[in-house]
This record gives structure tokens, C-alpha cells and sequence, in this order.
């Protein structure tokens, strides 16, 4: 994409405004303001995980900082299912009225610490952030998330607003997003005049059923947000968690972030990818910032203000706004995602303590990859031999292209092909990462006709076979591409 949008500029730090530090408890003894105005002087704002990378954040729009000050995170230990949760509140400081909240499910073990960034940014923009740190135990987690939220609302309604309520969480608390949200929305009534979910590399939900499935809010909007080098949790239980539910596709998004080196340094697009205020579990960098923070902002800016514009970044449906991540690689989204064939994970969807590990083959389709909303930066050119050109390809032993014609009911003719096998780079200069190269076909393609185009990659590194697959029309004179990467 050429170009950034006005606004968008270099800079060392993005925090502007007082951040405290992490502490339990309300800090509001004579000591602790002492000790904490000490801790300012001495310190500064070192307490904040440092932004990392040479793609500095945005100072504008959503994903850049807002002006409101950060009050030092409220705590309290609550008993619930036989465990004592810790229960973080960040909120704006000089809060005087109740704001629409944020309700964080960490993963599997993972500190709510761990995330400590994303909350301080969403204080920073007026909202409330409450994260509840579970004990792992898998019968009750839903239990624990949904009580100690409650609790967390009874003891703070100067500062929470159950009317206007996001759901979010990561990987194991993801996961369990669908039955939380099912209880605390269509049981105890909250959310509305506004609620959302923002489920980061979702694992299953231990509570979910079909019933509650067929009678889930439809007026909940609705973010799974997938990363590219996830191996941690299978795509299925992603899908899993998208599919079912009964929302609308205009309300809900599938996102997947890619990777990308910029300058030396890695944006990795890994299973913890959300994690930002803990270097142990993940990193704060322009990742965050435009891929995390950015969404959630505008994902919260629709479901509580139906902001037009908060629509368009957050459930575009591909548009420029919603895919552009700076000068990191854009984002890709769709409304129908599908398996990744040959794909592996470490945590399967149909393991036993999965309720629905019955449907898993249910997304066991033969198309070979997702459907994406993302434009490519690929071209069909020489109409009398045409010559595809990419991007960069993950690094693999072996590629094999296939050109299908797409029939009228929207499904590939599999019974016939164009493309080359077994590709090889025409020229030295491409490497083995195929960067910007140009491969041949063996035939001229019929003109007037939409294709489809499938490229699958075996590597032993990657343990696996993966594909990439878009679409292109051929018109008459020219070729041209409207696909996906």
C-alpha cells in the first residue's frame, strides 16, 4: 500500500500522560501516594514496557495513546469455585463517572501483568479494563471469569458501566468468551446500549452448548483475531468459536495478523502476539499498536457509539482502513474462514474436554485455505504467457501452483487446471524466499473467466504443507488480479 495516512509519524515514546505502576490494592494510604510520588521522581515512566522495534506508534486515530491520565490499578483477591482469584482494575485517573468496560480473560497461567499495556491504553482512551487472573483448573474456569466480573462490577459502579461491556481475552480465556458473554449478556442483562468480544487465539469453551449457541445476542459484535505462525491452538477451534454464532457477518470479523521484518527487528505474529507489559510472555511493540490496540479501539468505538469509522477499521470487511498496518504487513480478514491443510498445533480441537469436539470435522473442508478479504500485490501480465509475481513466500523445500476456473455456483473446477509444478525461481536473484519473482505458466489461459489460484508449500521446518489462495479475473485484452495472499 503506498502511502500512510496523515498523522502517522516517527517517534521515540508515546506515553504523554502520568502512567502508574502495577501494584495490588487501591494505593490510597498516605504511604502509598508517599512512596508512589517517590517512585515517580526516581523513576519516571521506566515502569511501562518499553516500546520495542524501529516502527514507532501511531500519534493519531485509533491505536495512538489517549490524554487521559492513568490511575494506579485497584486489586482484590476474591474466593470463587473453591480458588482465590486476583481481580485488576485500570481505569482513567479522576474518573467521575462510570465508562464502559473492558473485561479481560488472560490465558492459561498467564498474569494479568502480562497484558498490562493493553490496559493502560484503553484507561488512557476513558474505558475501564478489568482483568480477572483465574487459577487454572479447566472444569471451572467459566465459573471463576463470570463471578469474579460480577464481583468486580458490585464492588466498582463509580467506575464500571455494565450497560456498555467488551469481553475479551486470549487463548484460554478467549476460548471461554462465548459462554461468559452468553451468561453476563442474555442472563444478567448486560450491555445494552452497547457489547462486544475480542477473542485473541481462542482455545474451547468448556461451558458452551448448542442451545445456547442458537439463542446467543446477535446484536453482540464480534472480533476472533488469529496470528500466521500460531501453532499453539488449532484453527478449527478458532472457526469453532466464529461460525456458530448467530451474529451477523456486517457485525463480526476473522482477522489474521502476518509477520514481518522491518530494519532487523522481527514482528513476530505468534500465539501471544496480545501480550504486551511482560517481556516473559510477549512483547510491546507496533504489532500491538496497530494490530491489537488499534482494532479494540475501534471495535469498542461501534459497539458503543456506533461510529461509522469505527466500523470501517474494525469489521471493514477488507476495506484500506481496516487492513493498513502502517509499515508493517496489512492484516488480513474474512467472514468465512476455513483450515489451514496440513497445518499442525499443539493443542487440537477435538481433544476430549472440548464439548464440541463433534463439530471439528465439521471444518474440515477440502477448499484449501481461507477465503481472505486481502488485496495482494500480485500480477498476471504477458497475456500470451502469463507470469505470476509475489511477494515474499515462506522459505520452503518445495512450491506447487495450481489455476483453477471458478463455476458459476462459486466453487473451483476441480477437474481442471493451469499452473506449474514443483516451481523453481527463474532468476538467482530470488532466493529461496521468492521475493518479488516471476514464475511462468504452461498455457494461455481462456480469457473472460475468473480463476481461482492456489499456491501449497511443503517445508520440514515448518513440519507441514501450508497454502496461500486468491482469485483473479482474466478480461479480454489484459490480465489483472484482484486476489489474496
Amino acid at each position: 500500500m503506498s502511502g500512510k495516512p496523515s498523522g502517522w509519524k516517527k517517534r521515540i515514546m508515546k506515553n504523554n500522560q502520568v502512567r502508574w505502576p502495577d501494584c495490588k490494592g487501591s494505593g490510597n494510604s498516605l504511604r502509598g501516594m508517599l512512596l508512589a510520588g517517590l517512585f515517580l521522581v526516581l523513576v519516571g515512566p521506566l515502569w511501562a514496557a518499553p516500546h520495542q522495534g524501529p516502527v514507532a506508534a501511531p500519534v493519531a486515530g485509533y491505536g495512538s495513546w489517549g490524554n487521559q491520565s492513568v490511575a494506579a490499578p485497584l486489586s482484590f483477591v476474591f474466593d470463587t469455585q473453591g480458588h482465590s482469584n486476583t481481580v485488576y482494575v485500570y481505569h482513567p485517573d479522576n474518573q467521575a463517572l462510570a465508562a464502559p468496560t473492558v473485561f479481560f480473560a488472560p490465558g492459561w497461567n498467564i498474569p494479568c501483568l502480562a497484558y498490562a499495556e493493553l490496559f493502560r491504553f484503553l484507561a488512557s482512551k476513558g474505558y475501564v479494563a478489568v482483568c480477572d487472573e483465574y487459577v487454572a483448573d479447566t472444569g471451572i474456569l467459566g465459573a471463576q471469569l463470570r463471578e469474579a466480573f460480577m464481583e468486580a462490577a458490585n464492588r466498582y459502579p463509580e467506575f464500571i458501566d455494565t450497560s456498555r461491556v467488551g469481553l475479551a481475552g486470549h487463548s484460554s480465556g478467549a476460548g471461554l468468551l462465548t459462554s461468559v458473554t452468553y451468561e453476563l449478556v442474555r442472563n444478567q442483562g448486560w450491555g445494552g446500549n452497547g457489547s462486544f468480544i475480542f477473542s485473541s487465539a481462542p482455545w474451547i469453551d468448556f461451558d458452551i452448548t448448542d442451545a445456547m449457541l442458537a439463542d446467543f445476542p446477535v446484536d453482540v459484535k464480534l472480533i476472533v483475531h488469529t496470528y500466521e505462525n500460531d501453532t499453539g491452538t488449532d484453527r478449527r477451534t478458532y472457526i469453532q468459536q466464529f461460525e456458530p454464532l448467530p451474529i451477523p457477518d456486517s457485525e463480526k470479523e476473522f482477522i489474521m495478523l502476518r509477520p514481518v521484518t522491518v530494519g532487523g527487528y522481527d514482528y513476530l505474529a505468534d500465539h501471544r502476539v496480545v501480550a504486551t507489559g511482560d517481556g516473559n510472555y510477549g512483547v510491546f511493540d507496533a504489532m500491538d499498536d496497530f494490530g491489537v490496540f488499534r482494532i479494540v479501539e475501534a471495535l469498542a468505538d461501534y459497539a458503543f457509539n456506533g461510529s461509522p469509522q469505527g466500523w470501517r477499521v474494525a469489521l471493514g470487511n477488507g476495506g484500506e482502513e481496516q487492513l493498513d498496518m502502517g509499515e508493517l504487513r496489512d492484516l488480513v480478514s474474512t467472514d468465512d474462514p476455513r483450515p489451514i491443510p496440513g497445518a499442525t498445533s499443539d493443542y487440537p480441537c477435538d481433544v476430549p474436554a472440548n464439548p464440541r469436539r463433534m463439530h471439528c470435522a465439521d471444518y474440515d473442508a477440502e477448499l484449501p485455505a481461507a477465503i481472505l478479504h486481502q488485496p495482494v500485490k500480485h500480477r498476471l501480465t504477458d497475456v500470451a504467457a502469463p507470469r505470476f509475481i509475489w511477494e515474499p513466500v515462506h522459505t520452503a523445500e518445495s512450491y506447487f501452483l495450481q489455476i483453477r476456473p471458478m463455476l458459476d455456483n462459486g466453487v473451483p473446477d476441480w477437474d481442471t487446471s493451469y499452473g506449474v509444478a514443483d516451481i523453481s525461481p527463474q532468476t538467482a536473484d530470488c532466493g529461496d524466499e521468492l521475493n518479488n519473482c516471476m514464475y511462468a505458466l504452461t498455457q494461455e489461459l481462456p480469457r473472460d473467466q475468473e480463476y481461482v489460484w492456489w499456491i501449497q508449500a511443503s517445508s520440514a521446518a515448518r513440519q507441514g504443507v501450508w497454502s496461500r489462495r486468491g482469485y483473479f479475473f482474466v478480461l479480454p485484452v489484459a490480465f489483472f488480479t484482484d486476489g489474496f495472499e
